[in-house]
């Protein structure tokens, strides 16, 4: 057998494996913890949970209220939106979430993304007669919606903020212009080049 016959089972061995072995590639939780209770979301749609706490917390965007911005996490981040009704969308980014005991699921507006380039999801959890528990993750880029799971005592998710910092930034239209006429000229120096 020579070496060419040898090469081709060997490249097809290697790339049946690396595809069954990428079906098996699952997506790890990442928790966020209060001490107390916890949350988790999934690792394809949070890029890290930045801060979380047991007390009564206020996500209403009021800087001298709002537990996450006045966290040191929160710095650089804005209010965005809060929705208090499970499954009845709000007006700005239609903020929705729908919930089980334990589990649940959000999505907003992926539109949102054209005006930060960084966003954060809080979630507050009602505490009966304890106090309550709240968590925030910083999502995933251009992750709009996915779902979450508590492990903790309640009353269940009582609402959901979202929080966004950084701009996006487009390019000037005459930076774009610029990079046009390069490439025109790259272009003609290619064919002049060949055309000697």
């Amino acid at each position: 057998m020579n070496t060419r016959t040898k090469f081709w089972p060997l490249v097809a061995g290697t790339l049946t494996s690396a595809l069954l072995m990428s079906g098996y590639a699952v997506a790890a939780p990442i928790k966020c913890d209060d001490a107390y209770n916890y949350m988790q979301m999934d690792d394809s749609q949070a890029a890290a949970c930045l801060a979380s706490g047991k007390n009564n917390p206020s996500f209403t965007g009021n800087p001298a209220n709002d537990i996450f911005l006045n966290n040191a996490a929160g710095t650089g981040y804005q209010f965005v939106e809060k929705s208090e009704n499970a499954g009845n969308p709000t007006a700005l980014y239609n903020l929705e979430y729908g919930q089980t005991d334990s589990t649940g699921t959000w999505e907003f507006d992926s539109s949102l993304w054209d005006s930060y380039s960084t966003i954060a999801i809080g979630f507050k959890f009602g505490g009966g007669n304890k106090a309550d528990n709240w968590f925030v993750y910083e999502l995933n880029s251009l992750v709009s919606s996915g779902d979450w799971a508590y492990f903790g005592k309640g009353n269940g998710l009582s609402h959901v903020s979202l929080y966004g910092k950084g701009s996006v930034t487009v390019p000037e239209p005459g930076s774009l212009a610029l990079l046009g006429v390069g490439i025109i000229g790259l272009t003609l120096v290619g064919r002049k080049r060949r055309a000697n």
